[in-house]
C-alpha cells in the first residue's frame, strides 16, 4: 500500500550528528487506487480527517488511512495536450506549473475554499476506487473546535449535493482521538498545525464550554525555525523553503525538561557544540577528473618541454637584443672616431644629428655604460662571475670653474651629480652590510640564549608577543572610538583638522581680488595632512607589528614545545569566541573551511532545537499575546472540583503531529506539577499502543463510526434538506449544535 508520508532522513541514513535534507519530496511511484468491493465493505463508513496540514482518508474497516497526504491541491489545464490535471499532496511538486497552482482549502485553520476541497474529495473517492454514480457509504469527517456554520454548510452541501452521500457526521479530531482511550474523564490536548486546543472530557462527553484554544501550532513553529535560520545564516548559498524548515523542526527539535536551566548550561561552548545538529543541504560537488600515472607523467613531460622551449625563446630574444645593442654601440663608436678626423664644430654637429646626445661627454658616458652592460650580460649568459664594479672617475669635480669653458662647466655639474649618486650608493651598500651583520649578530646571540636557557628565551618572546598584541588591540580600540563623534579620540581628531585648516589663511588682498584658491595640492607635501588625519602612520605601524607578531609566533611554535596554536593571537581569539563559533559552526570535529562546498551547505542548529518548541509553553517569547500550554491546561484542570479534577488527571491525552516532538510528556508533567495540588497523581499519555499520534484522530473516528452512537449521530439527506447544512446531531465527540 502506497502512502505519501512526510520525508525523514532517518529512513535513508543512520541517525547521527548530521541530518541529510532530502533532495526531493515527490514520490517516485504514484499511489495505486484501492480495489473497491461494495459487497465486502457492507455498511463501512468513509472516514476523512480533514486537517489544515494533512488529509487522511479511508474506509472504517482499515487499520490505518489509505490516503495520508499534504492537504494541497493543484488543478490546472495542461497546454501541450489540452488536458485538465488534478494533483494532490506532494504530487504538486511535480513541476513549476503545478507548484504555482497549488492551493490549500484552509486559510489558517478555517476551511473556506470549497473549490479546492472539491478537488481533494475527487482525488479521495478516485483513490478509494469508488466507481458508482454516487457515494453509497456514510461519511464521517473531522472539523475544528467551534467550527463556523458557513464552513459546515459548505462541506455538507458538497457531500450531499455533489456526491450524493447518504449521511454525514462531523466531530472534533482531538475528541475522536481521545475516544480510543476508553476513559470517561480526561483532558484532550491536540497539537495541531495552526492551533493547539485543550478540551476537558467529563462523564464521557467533551465540555466545550471550558475548552481553550492557543494560536500556536506546527506552522508557527516551522515559520519561527525558518526565520531563526535566515537570521543566523544571512549569506546561506540557497534559499531555505518552508518545507525544509518543517523538516528541520521535526528532525532536530525536542522539548527541554527545564528550559531556563538548559539555556544557562549552553554558555559552555563544549555543551553547545555537543547538542548541535547539522542539517546538510543537497549540493553539487565540482567534478575533479582523476588522471592515471601515465597521464600525469605525460603532462609533466609536456610542461618540461614547454619550459625548455620558453627558455630557448627567451635566450634567443636576449641574444637578438644584445646584438642590436652591440650594433648601436659600434655605430656610436664610429661617430666618436670622427673626432680625430673632423673639426670640433663639425664633430659636435655630427653628434647632434646622428645621436640623441648633445655633448661629447654624454656620448662617451653612454658608450662606457653600454660596454659594461654588454660585458655583464655576456658573462652572465656564459655562467661566469660578474666583474667587480669599477670606481668611476670625476676629473672635473675638483677643478675650479675659472679653468673650465662653458661646456666643461656643464660636464662638471653632471659629474658632481653622478659622484653624489655614487657616494650615496656606496653609503647605502655599507649601511646594508652593517645592518646585515647586526641582524646576524642578533640571531647568533638569540640562538646562544635559546640553547643555554630555553625557558628564559621563551618567556622573553612571550612577553614581547603580549606587548605587540596589546598595541594592536589599543589601536583597534582607538579606531572604534573614532566611530563615536562624542568620544575623546574623535574630538581630538576634529581639533587637528581645525588646526590644520587654520594654519594658512587667505590674505585680504587675494580675497578682495576673488582669489579664494590657496593652491593647496600643488605641492606634494600638502597631501601629508591627510596621512596625519587618516592615520597612515598607524597603518604602517600596524603592518610592522603584524609582521613582528608572525615572526615571534613562528619561532615559538618551532622551538618551544609548550607553545601551541592556541597560544597564538588567532588561537586566543578563537578561544575567546568559542561560544560564538560553537553557536554558528558547532558540531563539526574539524575547523570550518570556507572553501569546502559541503560545509558551506550546512546549517548548525543548537539553541534553536529547544527554543522553537519552547514557544508552545511560552508564546509571549515570540509575540503571541496568550498563555502557554502548561498554564492553560493547569487553568482548565483547576476549574473543576477536586474529585472531578483527580479523575481528569488520570488521562491527560496528547495527540496531533506536534506530539511526535521528543520529550513532550516529561516537559508537560514538569509544567503541570507545580500548578496542581501537591502529590496529586498525574498520568499523561499519547497514542494508544505506541502508535503515531498523527493517526489517532482517524483511527478513533473509524472505530467510533460503527458504534450505536456513531450511527445515531448521522445526518441524512432528508434531515439536511429539512434543517440545512449548518445543522448536526449532538454527540459526545462533536461540536455543540447551533
Amino acid at each position: 500500500m502506497e502512502v505519501d508520508q512526510e520525508p525523514s532522513s532517518s529512513t535513508a541514513k543512520p541517525r547521527t550528528n548530521i541530518a541529510y535534507l532530502p533532495d526531493a519530496t515527490l514520490s517516485a511511484s504514484p499511489q495505486i487506487p484501492w480495489q473497491y468491493d461494495p459487497a465486502s465493505l457492507g455498511e463501512a463508513s468513509i472516514c476523512i480527517d480533514n486537517g489544515s496540514h494533512s488529509w487522511r482518508a479511508g474506509f472504517s474497516t482499515m487499520t490505518e488511512p489509505y490516503i495520508d497526504r499534504l492537504n494541497v491541491v493543484a488543478r490546472f489545464r495542461e497546454r501541450k495536450q489540452g488536458r485538465n490535471i488534478l494533483l494532490f499532496g506532494r504530487d504538486t511538486d511535480a513541476d513549476a506549473n503545478a507548484r504555482s497552482n497549488a492551493r490549500s482549502p484552509f486559510d489558517g485553520d478555517l476551511l473556506i475554499h470549497g473549490d479546492v476541497m472539491e478537488g481533494a474529495l475527487d482525488y479521495t473517492f478516485s483513490m478509494l476506487g469508488i466507481n458508482t454514480s454516487r457515494i453509497e457509504h456514510p461519511i464521517t469527517m473531522t472539523e475544528r473546535l467551534a467550527n463556523p456554520l458557513f464552513t459546515r454548510a459548505m462541506t455538507s452541501e458538497l457531500l450531499f449535493e455533489l456526491y450524493g452521500a447518504p449521511s454525514v457526521t462531523f466531530g472534533i479530531d482531538s475528541l475522536f482521538a481521545f475516544s480510543r482511550q476508553k476513559h470517561q474523564d480526561g483532558l484532550a490536548i491536540n497539537l495541531g498545525y495552526n492551533a493547539t486546543t485543550v478540551i476537558p472530557v467529563v462523564a464521557g462527553r467533551g465540555i466545550l464550554s471550558r475548552a481553550k484554544r492557543i494560536p500556536w501550532g506546527g506552522s508557527n513553529a516551522s515559520e519561527l525555525m525558518l526565520k531563526l535560520a535566515q537570521l543566523k545564516y544571512p549569506g546561506f548559498p540557497v534559499k531555505v523553503t518552508p518545507t525544509q524548515a518543517t523538516f528541520m523542526y521535526r528532525e532536530t527539535c525536542y522539548f527541554s525538561s527545564d528550559y531556563e536551566d538548559e539555556i544557562r548550561s549552553l554558555a559552555d561552548p563544549a555543551k553547545m557544540s555537543e547538542m548541535t545538529k547539522v542539517i546538510q543541504f543537497p549540493f553539487t560537488q565540482a567534478e575533479i577528473a582523476e588522471k592515471s600515472e601515465a597521464e600525469l607523467a605525460a603532462a609533466t613531460e609536456r610542461r618540461r618541454e614547454q619550459g625548455k622551449r620558453l627558455q630557448e625563446m627567451q635566450a634567443r630574444q636576449r641574444a637578438e637584443k644584445l646584438a642590436a645593442k652591440q650594433a648601436e654601440l659600434d655605430e656610436y663608436k664610429a661617430v666618436l672616431a670622427l673626432k680625430e678626423t673632423s673639426s670640433r664644430s663639425d664633430f659636435l654637429a655630427q653628434i647632434a644629428e646622428t645621436t640623441p646626445f648633445e655633448t661629447e661627454g654624454e656620448l662617451e658616458n653612454w658608450i662606457k655604460r653600454t660596454e659594461q652592460e654588454i660585458r655583464r650580460k655576456q658573462r652572465k649568459d656564459a655562467g661566469e662571475e660578474p666583474e667587480p664594479e669599477e670606481e668611476p672617475t670625476f676629473p672635473l669635480v675638483d677643478r675650479p670653474d675659472s679653468e673650465l669653458n662653458e661646456e666643461e662647466i656643464k660636464e662638471k655639474r653632471r659629474q658632481r651629480l653622478m659622484k653624489a649618486g655614487w657616494e650615496a650608493r656606496i653609503k647605502a651598500r655599507e649601511e646594508k652590510r652593517k645592518e646585515s651583520e647586526r641582524q646576524e649578530e642578533i640571531r647568533r646571540k638569540e640562538e646562544e640564549f635559546r640553547d643555554t636557557d630555553l625557558t628564559g628565551w621563551s618567556a622573553q618572546l612571550r612577553e614581547e608577543q603580549d606587548s605587540v598584541i596589546a598595541r594592536m588591540q589599543e589601536r583597534k580600540r582607538k579606531r572604534a572610538q573614532l566611530g563615536n563623534r562624542k568620544s575623546a579620540a574623535a574630538q581630538s581628531r576634529m581639533k587637528s583638522i581645525a588646526t590644520l585648516a587654520a594654519e594658512d589663511k587667505v590674505s585680504k588682498k587675494r580675497k578682495k581680488n576673488g582669489e579664494e584658491d590657496d593652491g593647496f595640492g600643488r605641492d606634494d607635501s600638502d597631501w601629508a595632512v591627510y596621512r596625519e588625519i587618516g592615520g597612515d602612520d598607524e597603518s604602517d605601524a600596524e603592518e610592522d607589528d603584524l609582521n613582528l607578531l608572525q615572526s615571534l609566533e613562528a619561532r615559538l611554535l618551532q622551538y618551544d614545545p609548550s607553545f601551541t596554536e592556541d597560544d597564538t593571537m588567532e588561537g586566543r581569539a578563537h578561544a575567546k569566541n568559542a561560544l560564538v563559533n560553537a553557536f554558528v559552526r558547532g558540531g563539526n570535529e574539524e575547523r570550518f573551511n570556507p572553501d569546502s562546498m559541503e560545509q558551506n551547505y550546512q546549517l548548525h542548529l543548537n539553541v534553536e532545537r529547544i527554543r522553537v518548541p519552547e514557544a508552545l509553553f511560552q508564546p509571549s517569547m515570540f509575540g503571541q499575546d496568550c498563555a502557554g500550554l502548561g498554564e492553560v491546561a493547569g487553568w482548565v484542570l483547576n476549574g473543576f472540583d477536586e474529585d472531578v479534577r483527580r479523575r481528569i488527571m488520570q488521562c491527560i491525552f496528547v495527540t496531533g503531529g506536534g506530539a511526535n516532538v521528543p520529550n513532550l510528556i516529561p516537559r508537560l508533567r514538569n509544567t503541570l506539577t507545580p500548578v496542581l495540588p501537591f502529590r496529586a497523581p498525574l498520568k499523561i499519555v499519547s497514542s494508544l499502543n505506541g502508535g503515531d499520534p498523527r493517526l489517532e484522530a482517524w483511527r478513533g473516528m473509524a472505530e467510533w463510526s460503527g458504534t450505536e452512537e456513531g450511527e445515531a449521530s448521522r445526518v441524512t439527506k432528508a434531515e439536511y434538506d429539512e434543517h440545512g447544512g449548518e445543522w448536526l446531531k449532538e454527540h459526545a465527540w462533536g461540536n455543540v449544535p447551533p
